[in-house]
């Protein structure tokens, strides 16, 4: 599907456990339209509507092995929201209140993406990736 089509659309993947976020992609970014939650253990974490973000930053190089579309929706999502904030979203995004580190960030991509059924291998290449390379995003605003 060409991702300009979707407006508001619950994007399921297939085989993932986990209630499908709501998305539209306009002006090269993924936009979630209604609030997504995940219970991570005893946390609470809600992406509010609005957020934008890039799926998965793979670079197209990378795209035979591991394209960004097949590590999940919800993943990245949450990943990204995250990174975003340092591990320390605004309230009341984390209940109960917790600062995420980036290694259980990147722990939670990880789980979220076999939640969703995300192969193994996949899983693993695109939480090594985030683990070696995605430092310099830690805390990084949004890209105007």
């Amino acid at each position: 599907m060409d991702p300009t089509q979707l407006a508001r659309t619950p994007v399921r993947i297939a085989g993932s456990s986990l209630p499908p976020p709501i998305v539209s992609y306009r002006d090269g970014a993924w936009v979630l339209e209604a609030g997504y939650g995940y219970d991570d253990g005893g946390t609470r974490l809600t992406v509010p509507a609005g957020f934008r973000f890039d799926l998965a930053s793979v670079p197209r190089l990378f795209w035979p092995l591991v394209a960004p579309f097949e590590l999940s929706i919800a993943a990245p999502l949450l990943h990204d929201f995250l990174y975003r904030h340092a591990g320390a979203p605004p309230p009341p995004a984390v209940l109960p209140s917790r600062r995420y580190a980036r290694r259980d960030a990147d722990r939670l991509f990880r789980e979220v993406m076999a939640a969703e059924g995300v192969a193994a291998w996949r899983r693993y290449a695109a939480w090594a990736a985030a683990r070696a390379f995605g430092a310099p995003s830690w805390g990084r605003p949004a890209p105007a």
